[in-house]
């Protein structure tokens, strides 16, 4: 019996779509863990970085104090073009009592947004011919015509 490339294919568009989706409601989950169950401050943009070297997006460096009084800085790796802070702008932000360099930045959840978007286009192309594709595999795999 011949191999089903098309359906082998459409299966793996669909495995790859359930893991991004997978992947973004993981990250998802931390990040509204960390919001729960830290400790909420207010922070101040200090500088902007970029991303890479003479490239544009740009991603925010906060300096935010902790209840014991330590002053810390948290670079963010969400960049973003145009960008979404300025300099001296005042966030809040939420650490991890336990491990201070943890933060999530509120309203900042953009790699949500880019895991789940692919998951949800793979997705898309995947959705309407799983089951037939499925069915193929099946038939395939026990060697029936």
């Amino acid at each position: 019996m011949k191999i089903p490339f098309g359906d082998l294919f459409i299966f793996l568009f669909f495995l790859i779509g359930v893991g991004f989706c997978g992947v973004s409601y993981n990250i998802y989950r931390n990040e509204a863990n960390l919001i729960e169950n830290g400790i909420e401050v207010k922070g101040v943009v200090i500088a902007m970085h970029r991303m890479k070297r003479l490239e544009y997006p740009v991603a925010p460096s906060v300096r935010y104090f902790t209840l014991d009084g330590k002053e810390h800085v948290f670079h963010s790796s969400d960049g973003r073009n145009p960008p979404l802070y300025y300099v001296g702008q005042e966030v809040t932000l939420h650490y991890n009592p336990n491990d201070p360099d943890e933060v999530q930045l509120e309203n900042d959840h953009l790699l949500v947004y880019v895991f789940g978007g692919f998951g949800l286009v793979f997705l898309l192309f995947s959705v309407w011919g799983i089951g037939g594709s499925m069915m193929a595999i099946g038939k395939w795999i026990l060697g029936r015509s």
